[in-house]
């Protein structure tokens, strides 16, 4: 069922929104805040990646654990992985974790590509073991016009297959735009349910394709009815990290498209809001921004993050 808040108003529920934030925080200590990363490339040797991350600020880190476009498996000598642990060590970089190749289709009906997809995937997962990584994000797919009850089936045996090459490492699956699958809260829990592995499987939220998919993140009220209602419908103890990126596109437009922090329609704004509550401030985020030279992510936007996060928690203080 697709999200329905593009021009709704939510100022009637508020106070709701407000008082369950204050239930889902109210126990156990004050959560840290929130740490900021990027996607980062792992061009020449892997363990190249971890200097670039600490040259754009990263206090966590995204990679591909392989080619994001091939098939084709990448395996990585010992002593390269050895040096990866040990430089992001060093580094305090953490979590780790990789993004899935963007072929992957769990929800395909074509037996050929879904055996593929699982054998990146499980890949990923091997990679992030290997690596002392916390997890995988995944796109989930499209059911290529089958049945939602058919698709699901496939998608959760799929997970159930991927998982069973590693011990440690999570998946997380990201919700998307509209185009493919995970597309709504619904769709997350459902597939969820289904797989079971309740423990190694989780969500990451992309804030330009909660915006797409008609979640106004602009205010502090649109941030709060997100959150209660992921909490209500999926719950969150299942959202596990988050991926920080403006939107070019227009709120419910269903439209995938990143913007550099501040320059979309989210704006400086919606980001201060995300930081400000007080139920995201234990996940770590990653920007897949264009970046201002359009060279991918960037110092800049890492560095903007940073300043909104610590605006928001000053003003935080300020109320307390």
């Amino acid at each position: 069922m697709p999200l329905r808040f593009v021009g709704r108003t939510i100022a009637s529920f508020d106070l709701h929104v407000t008082r369950r934030a204050q239930e889902i925080t109210r126990e156990g200590p004050e959560r840290q805040p929130v740490s900021i990363g990027a996607h980062v490339s792992i061009a020449g040797r892997i363990y190249e990646a971890i200097p670039r991350a600490e040259a754009l600020g990263c206090e966590c880190l995204q990679i591909f654990y392989g080619s994001p476009r091939q098939w084709r498996r990448v395996f990585y000598p010992a002593n390269d992985l050895a040096e990866f642990r040990r430089l992001r060590a060093r580094a305090d970089i953490d979590p780790l974790v990789a993004h899935a190749p963007y072929l992957v289709n769990l929800a395909s009906p074509n037996p050929r590509m879904r055996r593929h997809s699982i054998a990146a995937l499980a890949h990923s997962t091997q990679g992030m073991e290997a690596l002392r990584g916390f997890a995988v994000v995944t796109h989930i797919g499209s059911p290529m016009g089958t049945p939602w009850p058919e698709a699901r089936a496939r998608v959760a045996r799929a997970l159930r297959a991927a998982l069973a090459y590693s011990t440690r490492p999570l998946i997380l699956l990201e919700g998307s735009a509209g185009a493919g699958l995970g597309k709504s809260f619904e769709e997350l829990r459902e597939i969820l349910d289904e797989a079971g592995e309740g423990r190694r499987l989780g969500v990451c939220l992309d804030t330009a394709h909660l915006f797409a998919a008609g979640w106004d993140l602009r205010t502090t009220a649109g941030v709060a009815a997100m959150v209660e209602s992921f909490d209500r419908v999926v719950g969150l103890r299942r959202l596990r990290a988050l991926h920080f990126n403006d939107s070019k596109a227009a709120l419910g437009s269903h439209r995938d498209r990143h913007d550099n922090i501040g320059e979309g329609a989210i704006g400086r704004a919606g980001f201060r809001a995300i930081f400000s509550h007080p139920a995201l401030r234990r996940l770590p985020g990653f920007i897949e921004t264009p970046g201002f030279a359009r060279a991918g992510p960037d110092r800049r936007n890492v560095g903007l993050l940073k300043r909104l996060r610590a605006d928001a928690l000053r003003r935080a203080d300020a109320v307390k």
